[in-house]
């Protein structure tokens, strides 16, 4: 059952367009693994959400770069992403089996990174930041992203600790694939209200950074 207060408000607020998020795609690749041959000099460009998209989508890109496409959308920290890319061995059979189709649900993907996580492989690859992976690598999984504003949109939307936030605001570590089923759920029953589909529902719950969306100065002020 989800608040009608919160839900109206929701409602009301329209559809906020993020527009261009994180980094240019080129930059932050350069300064994150800068001797690489093989990066595609079309990431010289901010990605939006449709774009990015499009951009996964065509197997022409290599598993690489649609990695850092997605990854300096989201803004990764650049140390972070430093991290991870001495970790790529154990990244990209993920990648790979997620273009290809091999995970038969957004269950199974979350766990496939949640055990190389849990392993210590993924160094500065949170839950926020493989969620995004599964979102732009196999849409027709429809695993959302489950980061801080969405999982905390969720949680005021339902009234319930669905997703479990640490105290200094990030997806903590301990939610496993079944939260990541519950969230994703949700976000589906909310996409009804909304009359969209579950993507556009997860893009209106994170709204706009910084203060600039009208859910998230909602979300900010609600948030218990």
């Amino acid at each position: 059952m989800l608040n009608e207060i919160h839900l109206n408000f929701l409602i009301q607020s329209g559809d906020n367009n993020q527009g261009y998020v994180g980094n240019n795609s080129l930059n932050w690749a350069n300064a994150v693994y800068p001797n690489y041959r093989e990066i595609d000099y079309s990431l010289d460009k901010q990605f939006d959400r449709d774009y990015l998209f499009a951009y996964c989508r065509n197997q022409n890109n290599n598993h690489f770069n649609v990695l850092i496409a997605i990854l300096s959308w989201g803004g990764m920290r650049r140390s972070h992403g430093r991290l991870l890319f001495d970790n790529l061995d154990h990244l990209l059979p993920i990648i790979q089996n997620l273009r290809t189709g091999f995970y038969q649900s957004r269950q199974t993907a979350f766990e496939a990174f949640q055990q190389e996580r849990n392993k210590k492989h993924l160094p500065g690859l949170g839950i926020g930041y493989f969620t995004k992976l599964i979102c732009f690598l196999r849409p027709e999984l429809n695993g959302y992203i489950m980061d801080q504003w969405v999982s905390k949109s969720i949680n005021l939307l339902t009234g319930k600790n669905i997703v479990s936030i640490t105290s200094d605001s990030w997806v903590n570590d301990s939610n496993d694939s079944g939260t990541y089923e519950n969230f994703c759920d949700q976000i589906d029953q909310i996409a009804e209200k909304l009359n969209c589909d579950g993507f556009k529902a997860e893009e209106r719950l994170f709204s706009v950074g910084r203060g600039r969306g009208e859910w998230r100065k909602y979300l900010i002020k609600n948030y218990y």
